[in-house]
């Protein structure tokens, strides 16, 4: 990943100073993201949202005031203030009129915000945040997979099976893979038939997404081949609609899971 002063930078115009960074990344917050990575507002926004999570400015700081901004990146108080209410509403910092921007306690911090967790994995994500987002997985993903068995259509059990069928062809191909890995949960906590469990679907998305970015391509490969035992058990509880196999099975996959040199 580009970004702060090797990044790539635009031109010509009074945003040339405007920091662009390539992530791995990119892609993903162009499908799942909230704010899109795109003009000077969502470039501006996902780096400073980068420094925040980084560390770059810590919990209890003030962040430059307006002019410091306006140098350092080239572009409008108004891109600037717009940025800093976005911020904001993501719960990472405060403003006070006449005070500044003061960087909030993390425990504010609006965790499950597709954004913040993408800034999470940018910066290198750590020890701790990947422990609380297994830990919320363990939680989360085996009662949705017994919901499942017990709640599925046939057209469920579809959608499931077809995307299995296509993790188990791709082996080697680990983007086609992963998005395969993708579907099939989706399509698991869609088969709850609880829009609430539905659009928790973004905190397994980015954590399958990471998977592939945070280790070299021949781990990934060896790591979806190895999980298609955990998947097929999965997929076999739901077709039997047999609850307690589901949450088995749900959690031997969720206990398997490893990323090279993290070790939760």
């Amino acid at each position: 990943m580009k970004h702060g002063l090797d990044a790539k930078t635009t031109a010509a115009t009074p945003e040339a100073k405007l920091i662009v960074t390539q992530s791995p990344f990119d892609a993903f917050v162009r499908k799942y993201g909230t704010i899109p990575r795109r003009g000077v507002f969502g470039y501006f926004v996902h780096e400073l949202g980068r420094r925040i999570v980084g560390g770059s400015y810590p919990v209890g700081a003030t962040l430059p005031n307006e002019p410091d901004l306006v140098e350092q990146f080239g572009i409008s108080r108004t891109v600037i203030r717009e940025a800093m209410k976005c911020l904001a509403g993501k719960g990472l910092v405060e403003i006070k009129t006449r005070v500044g921007t003061r960087v909030k306690e993390r425990s504010n911090w609006h965790h499950l915000d597709t954004d913040v967790m993408v800034w999470y994995y940018e910066t290198g994500p750590s020890v701790e945040i990947m422990r609380s987002i297994k830990d919320l997985r363990l939680a989360l993903e085996p009662e949705a997979t017994a919901r499942a068995a017990t709640r599925r259509t046939d057209e469920d059990v579809t959608a499931i099976s077809s995307a299995y069928g296509e993790m188990v062809s791709t082996i080697g191909d680990i983007n086609t893979n992963a998005d395969a890995d993708l579907r099939f949960h989706t399509a698991i906590f869609a088969a709850t038939h609880n829009m609430i469990y539905s659009q928790l679907i973004d905190l397994i998305a980015v954590g399958i997404y990471a998977n592939r970015t945070l280790s070299d391509h021949d781990e990934v490969a060896e790591g979806q081949k190895r999980s298609l035992p955990y998947h097929k058990a999965i997929l076999d509880a739901i077709v039997a609609r047999d609850s307690d196999a589901a949450i088995k099975a749900s959690r031997s996959l969720l206990e398997s899971w490893r990323i090279s040199h993290y070790d939760f």
